[in-house]
C-alpha cells in the first residue's frame, strides 16, 4: 500500500504530539511510523483519498504552535539508514552485528564475500553455526565487554579453511549493559597482499637498469634468466656498477617477488655484533638482549631474497657459520638450541676476486662454489661507453628535477669529456659528476657547458699523471670559477663555498682568475 511521508515544524510545547495524533485518528488515518524530535515531527502515513488529505493537513495546520508542514520523501531515521548501508556496502571489511545471544542481525556484501556465502545463508543464524567455530571462545569476546583487536581466525565453510583478521568490538545499551558484538573482519590474502605492495616501495625491474651497449644487454638477458630459478647467485662487479640494482631486479622479477628484500652489508656491521644481527637472538642470550629475544636479518627475510653485499669482506669465522646455514637450510639464534628452517634466495655480491681470495686463504673454498653456483659479472662503465649519454641524460633529469630548475641539455663538449673519462667509480661516479655539475651550473642556462669530473681518483689518465696538489688545485679553481659564474658575485661565491670573502680573491689571484669572469 502506498504511504505518505511528512514533516511538521512546530514550537516545542507540551501535548503537541497527541493533539496531532488526535487530528489523525478523527480521519481514520492509519500511522506506520512516526518520529518526534524537538521541533519537528515526522510522520509515514498510509494513502488517503485527496479531499480526506487535504482537511487532515488544514486541520493540523490550525494546531496553536505549528509553523510548517510539507510532504517529504523519507524519515530522517530511514536516511541515516540508507546512508549507513551505503557505508557499509562499500567498505572492504566485512562486518556482521549479533545480539547477545550470538545470532546474527546484519552482515554486509563484503562478509558474504569474504565468507564465500549465497544469499539467505546467514538468516536465522548463529555465528558459532555460521564460522563453524567452538561458541564458547566467541562468548569470550562477548562476555569480555573489551575491545580485541586483529585477532586471526580460521573459519571452517565445509571443505573450505578460510583465513581472516577479525576484530571484536562490544555494542552497549542502557548505559554498560552490553547487548551484542560488531565484528569487523578483513580476508587475511587481502592483508598479506597489502603489505607486499607496501614492502614492493623500492621494487627495480630489469627495464629500469639503463643500458643500450651490447655487453650490458647479455648482462641483463642472463640476469633475466636468472630471476626465474632459485639457484644461488654470484654479483660480481667493480665498486659502483649497479650490484644492488641487479640483486632488486633479480628478486622482484623472481617468484620471490611478494617476500621482503633484506640487503646484508657485510663489511658494514661491526664483527662483534654481526652474530645477533645476522642470526638473532633469545631471550637472555647476552646481557642488555631484548624481552623475548629478537628475529636476525636473515630470518626477516623468509620467503623472499637475502642480498649479502660486500661478501668478499666477511670474516673467517662467520663463513663458516654462513656455510652452515646455507648447507642445513636453517639457522639458530644466538643462546637458542632450537633450528629455524630458512626459506630464502641468496644473492651475494663483491667487488673483490674471490678466487684469488680462496687462494691466499682468505676467503673458505667450500663457501666460494656455495655462492659460485650462477655468476653473473657486471661490466666496469669503461667497458660500455655506449651507455653514458643515456645515463647521463637520465641523471640530469634527475637532479634538475631535484634542485627545481628547467632541464638542462647536455653540450657536445661535455659528452665528449665524460665519455673520453675512464671511471674507476662506474656509474656511482657519472651520477656524483652530474649532480656536481647541476648544482654549480650558473643560474639562467639551458645547456651544460661544464662538467666537473673527479679526476683526482682517475686511475688510467690519457694524458701523464700529475700530483695530488695540482689534482686539488685544477679542482680548486674549476670550483671557484664555476661560482663565480653562477652567482655573478664573489661574496655569494664565498658564501656558498664556506670560505670568506679575502680567500676566494687571494684563490682568483692565485689561479690568473680575472674578475671579468664574473659576467661570463
Amino acid at each position: 500500500m502506498k504511504t505518505i511521508a511528512l514533516c511538521i515544524k512546530t514550537i516545542d510545547r507540551v501535548g503537541m504530539t497527541h493533539e496531532v495524533i488526535s487530528c489523525l485518528l478523527a480521519d481514520h488515518v492509519d500511522i506506520e511510523r512516526m518520529e518526534v524530535e524537538s521541533g519537528s515531527i515526522h510522520l509515514k502515513i498510509r494513502s488517503v483519498p485527496s479531499g480526506v488529505f487535504k482537511k487532515l493537513t488544514e486541520r493540523i495546520r490550525q494546531i496553536p504552535g505549528v509553523k510548517e508542514l510539507e510532504p517529504v520523501q523519507i524519515l530522517p531515521s530511514e536516511m541515516r539508514e540508507g546512508q549507513m548501508n551505503t557505508i557499509l556496502e562499500t567498505v572492504s571489511e566485512g562486518m556482521i552485528l549479533v545480539d547477545a545471544r550470538l545470532k546474527i542481525q546484519a552482515m554486509n556484501r563484503a562478509t558474504a564475500e569474504i565468507l564465500r556465502l549465497f544469499p539467505g545463508d546467514w538468516e536465522e543464524e548463529d555465528l558459532p553455526g555460521l564460522w563453524g567455530t567452538d561458541p564458547e571462545c566467541l562468548r569470550t569476546y562477548l562476555q569480555s565487554g573489551k575491545e580485541q583487536m586483529n585477532v586471526p581466525v580460521t573459519i571452517c565453510r565445509g571443505p573450505d579453511m578460510i583465513q581472516v583478521l577479525a576484530s571484536f568490538i562490544p555494542v552497549r545499551s542502557g548505559g554498560k549493559r552490553q547487548s551484542g558484538l560488531v565484528i569487523v573482519i578483513r580476508d587475511m590474502n587481502q592483508v598479506r597482499q597489502l603489505l607486499r605492495s607496501v614492502n614492493r616501495k623500492g621494487m627495480v625491474q630489469f627495464q629500469d637498469i639503463i643500458h643500450q651497449s651490447e655487453t650490458m644487454k647479455r648482462c641483463v638477458e642472463t640476469a633475466k634468466k636468472v630471476a626465474q630459478m632459485e639457484a644461488t647467485v654470484l654479483l660480481q662487479g667493480e665498486s659502483g656498477t649497479g650490484k644492488e640494482l641487479f640483486a632488486r631486479a633479480i628478486h622482484f622479477e623472481s617468484r620471490r617477488a611478494n617476500g621482503p628484500f633484506i640487503s646484508i652489508n657485510c663489511a658494514a656491521v661491526p664483527e662483534s655484533l654481526m652474530e645477533s644481527e645476522w642470526f638473532g637472538y633469545e631471550e637472555g642470550a647476552f646481557t642488555g638482549a631484548g624481552k623475548g629475544g629478537k628475529k636476525g636479518l636473515m630470518e626477516l627475510a623468509q620467503d623472499g631474497t637475502l642480498f649479502l653485499d660486500e661478501i668478499g669482506e666477511l670474516p673467517l669465522n662467520l663463513q663458516a657459520k654462513l656455510l652452515r646455514v646455507l648447507e642445513e637450510r636453517a639457522l639458530r639464534r644466538v643462546g637458542g638450541n632450537r633450528w629455524i628452517p630458512l626459506r630464502v634466495r641468496i644473492i651475494a655480491a663483491t667487488n673483490r676476486d674471490l678466487a684469488d681470495l680462496v687462494r691466499r686463504g682468505r676467503f673458505r673454498k667450500d663457501l666460494y662454489y656455495r655462492l659460485h653456483v650462477i655468476p653473473v659479472t657486471i661490466p666496469p662503465l669503461r667497458e660500455r661507453r655506449e651507455d653514458i649519454p643515456l645515463l647521463a641524460t637520465h641523471f640530469l633529469r634527475k637532479f634538475c628535477a631535484r634542485s627545481r630548475r628547467p632541464l638542462l641539455s647536455l653540450s657536445s663538449q661535455s659528452l665528449l669529456r665524460l665519455q673520453a673519462h675512464s671511471w674507476p667509480g662506474n656509474v656511482r661516479e657519472l651520477q656524483n659528476v652530474m649532480e656536481r655539475s647541476v648544482y654549480l651550473c650558473p643560474e639562467g642556462e639551458t645547456e651544460l657547458k661544464e662538467v666537473y669530473l673527479s679526476d683526482v681518483l682517475d686511475t688510467d689518465f690519457a694524458f701523464p699523471r700529475r700530483s695530488l696538489k695540482e689534482h686539488l688545485a685544477q679542482y680548486e679553481k674549476e670550483l671557484v670559477q664555476a661560482g663565480i659564474r653562477r652567482f655573478k658575485s664573489i661574496r655569494k661565491t664565498a658564501r656558498h663555498l664556506g670560505v670568506s670573502h679575502t680567500t676566494v680573491l687571494n684563490k682568483m689571484k692565485k689561479y690568473g682568475i680575472s674578475k671579468k669572469d664574473i659576467f661570463c
